[in-house]
């Protein structure tokens, strides 16, 4: 009589090893989940692309740290523009940084419900077709497309090129200068002095206008308008700063005295000079000696850097204002026709409490021409090759007369070049850079006196004949086809063999 064969697993052998692999996979998807767990709340990201245009700056980041307020970003772009990319990781950057963000992606082609109700919510004309808007405290900023980007006019203009290129992507200064805005309660307001022959923000037709001054101000949150100094008018109460771009005329007495007891009493004023205003005197330079600020009748020459009667700037000087353009060992200035803007000593008159450092100086190369008004003779140039300043950044406190109320201390930018910020030059190597950083320090903004710059945008064509597309045709419909075919016939002949 034969025995039945023993059984390898018994039967609570068998349960048991199911048990142990049910534990297993249970113990396995707990580490899991607990790892990502501990992911979710702490992790770093990581930039393989040297050049990446995502890769948020230190000063975004602090910023974006310190945020205490709720905002809302609105992205109204379609995923068919070429920007939707490039726009959207750069939102969702900011969102990995700080959790007060959210952000609602809108695309008016897939979903024009819901792009209708986002310009009704927000009163928009039915016109505006891709912008950024953040919202917080009740406070609104928009962000078009267009205001993305800094435009490389010289082609056209040269009659070179029909088109138009994007040079440098702005979306970061942007955008960190649209959450300042929304989440800072103090308003700010620029006011261009005109009437004395200064250049308008609202000339939009002629190189010699300011408004991309007044776009670039726009942009970052700060309204403009313009003022018209007549008689003994006062200063408005809800001016946070005072540009005097280009005076060519004579000032009256009474808007001088309100400008420097304005000043005085703790205001804020970018005042620009340029050759055109060498033929007389306008009454600002006689003011801004109080200031320990000396603006020269003359012209400087740099013969190491001079490009035509402009100068490109490489020597910055140690101050807020020009720490990032020098600390980058790349950024650079192109004036045009600078007069000097030199410091007064305190021996010289000055008041005891001012400070004026030079912002940017020629080369040890630089001299000054002098134009010889008074004789009508040729100009001169000076036989002394130093370092000229062309530009000075003035701090006055301490005094009693300064209301601290109002802006503790009377700080100024002075210039000795209008040229460098008008329409033409504007976007001429940073100087569009320098402006932003000389406006952000004389309204107290040092949160983005730091690295934030525009990032370069290169833009890649394919330029094709009809021959090369008619090749390129038969190329995917026979050429393809018929090399899978030939492959296929070839590994036929070598099984056959």
């Amino acid at each position: 009589m034969s025995e039945e064969p023993t059984p390898s697993f018994s039967f609570a052998r068998k349960w048991s090893q199911r048990i142990n692999v049910m534990v297993g996979i249970g113990s396995l998807l707990a580490i899991v989940m607990m790892a990502n767990y501990l992911a979710s709340r702490h992790y770093q990201r990581f930039h393989l692309r040297a050049n990446d245009r995502t890769r948020l700056t230190h000063t975004t980041q602090r910023l974006l740290g310190a945020l205490t307020n709720e905002i809302k970003v609105v992205c109204y772009f379609s995923r068919d523009d070429t920007l939707y990319g490039d726009v959207r990781e750069l939102l969702s950057e900011y969102r990995s940084v700080t959790s007060r963000i959210t952000l609602e992606l809108v695309d008016s082609l897939r979903d024009p419900g819901g792009a209708e109700a986002v310009k009704t919510r927000y009163g928009l004309s039915a016109a505006e077709k891709s912008f950024v808007l953040f919202d917080a405290n009740g406070r609104t900023k928009l962000i078009r497309q267009g205001d993305l980007f800094d435009y490389d006019m010289q082609p056209l203009i040269s009659g070179q090129s029909k088109e138009v290129k994007r040079k440098d992507f702005k979306g970061e200064l942007l955008f960190t200068s649209a959450i300042y805005y929304v989440t800072t309660q103090r308003s700010s307001k620029a006011y261009f002095i005109i009437g004395h022959g200064e250049r308008s923000p609202d000339d939009k037709e002629n190189v010699s206008g300011v408004s991309k001054l007044a776009s670039m101000l726009q942009s970052s949150g700060v309204e403009w308008a313009t003022l018209e100094m007549i008689g003994a008018q006062a200063v408005p109460d809800d001016c946070s700063l005072l540009i005097i771009a280009g005076p060519q005329n004579r000032w009256p007495p009474q808007p001088l005295a309100s400008i420097q007891r304005y000043l005085e009493n703790g205001g804020r004023a970018l005042i620009l000079f340029d050759a055109y205003g060498l033929k007389a005197e306008t009454g600002l330079e006689a003011m801004l000696e109080r200031f320990g600020v000396r603006v020269g009748f003359d012209t400087l020459k740099d013969t190491q850097t001079n490009v035509g009667t402009d100068i490109v700037v490489s020597e910055f000087g140690n101050h807020p204002i020009t720490k990032a353009l020098s600390s980058s060992g790349t950024q650079r200035l192109q004036v045009v026709l600078p007069r000097s803007i030199t410091p007064i000593p305190r021996a010289g008159g000055a008041a005891d409490s001012v400070r004026v450092d030079p912002l940017f100086t020629t080369t040890a190369q630089g001299m000054l021409i002098e134009p010889q008004r008074s004789r009508g003779g040729s100009p001169t140039a000076s036989s002394v090759r130093t370092n000229y300043p062309m530009a000075v950044a003035v701090e006055l406190g301490g005094l009693a007369m300064v209301d601290a109320a109002r802006a503790g201390t009377c700080r100024l930018v002075v210039l000795g070049d209008a040229m460098f910020l008008d329409n033409e030059m504007f976007g001429a190597a940073a100087n569009a850079l320098f402006a932003g950083y000389a406006v952000n320090w004389l309204l107290d903004r040092s949160m983005l006196l730091s690295d934030i710059g525009p990032q370069p945008y290169h833009e890649f064509s394919l330029s094709m004949t009809q021959s090369d597309r008619t090749l390129l045709n038969w190329l995917f419909l026979l050429g393809l086809p018929g090399t899978a075919l030939a492959m296929g016939f070839f590994v036929w002949l070598r099984r056959r063999s």
